[in-house]
């Protein structure tokens, strides 16, 4: 048996309405730190000042977020519509939205939000620039955020592409070393072995002339003990 709102053909006006709150939830606590702190600087009371800018804050991203979110899913809010009076439902178009989707609904997301909380909080002469501000916010976070994410899909494709080639990406640290201004270098397991090949051979050749001192002082040694004995045999020999 099908669900009573089935995801994948209705979005019921509750979930938009949760995701509008929850995103608002999360303005208000930027708006309260900068209410706070402008408040301390301009006012006598930051605290009311603190409140005032975070509810400010949370009516724009709930607004805000509200609108883009049913612009985006139009059809599974008409679908519901529909279900909610027994008509047919109409096949979706809005479950994958293209970047120009997201920016339209941004867009307009942002000039109906200043417009109605201009009217709302600043009054009728406020109303049209805070329309065209939003509006312009809108359009230019979304651009923003299109090309950010492009970006990143282009990164992580390419990274996808090397780890099926073998070809492991360099880190921050070994892209510095291999930088001409890095007092490191980076060496792959075959320069190591080498390098530590050659320092094996300085330590033997050191080793070979420590071994040929070594065996100059014993000779010298014994030349010096056969020296002393054959001395002390000719003095024996005179005293005799």
């Amino acid at each position: 048996m099908r669900p009573q709102f089935d995801p994948d053909n209705v979005t019921h006006p509750i979930q938009v309405a949760r995701s509008a709150l929850q995103l608002g939830a999360g303005a208000a606590v930027p708006g309260l730190i900068v209410g706070a702190t402008a408040g301390t600087i301009r006012t006598q009371t930051p605290v009311l000042f603190s409140l005032v800018s975070g509810a400010q804050w949370f009516a724009i991203g709930t607004t805000f977020w509200g609108v883009r979110s049913s612009i985006l899913q139009q059809d599974g809010l008409r679908n519901w519509y529909y279900r909610t009076r027994g008509i047919p439902l109409v096949p979706r178009q809005d479950l994958d939205p293209s970047p120009q989707d997201r920016i339209r609904a941004s867009t307009i997301a942002g000039a109906f939000t200043g417009l109605s909380l201009g009217l709302l909080f600043r009054g009728p002469t406020n109303a049209a620039h805070g329309t065209f501000m939003f509006s312009l916010f809108g359009w230019a976070g979304q651009h923003g955020y299109n090309y950010l994410d492009q970006r990143n899909s282009v990164v992580v494709q390419e990274e996808h592409e090397r780890r099926e080639q073998g070809v492991r990406k360099d880190t921050l640290l070994q892209r510095f070393a291999k930088s001409k201004w890095s007092p490191m270098s980076i060496l792959s397991d075959e320069d190591y072995e080498k390098l530590i090949g050659e320092k094996i051979l300085v330590v033997e050749a050191d080793i070979a002339l420590i071994d040929d001192k070594i065996e100059a002082l014993r000779r010298q040694q014994r030349e010096a003990e056969a020296e002393a004995s054959k001395k002390q045999q000719q003095q024996q020999d005179q005293k005799k």
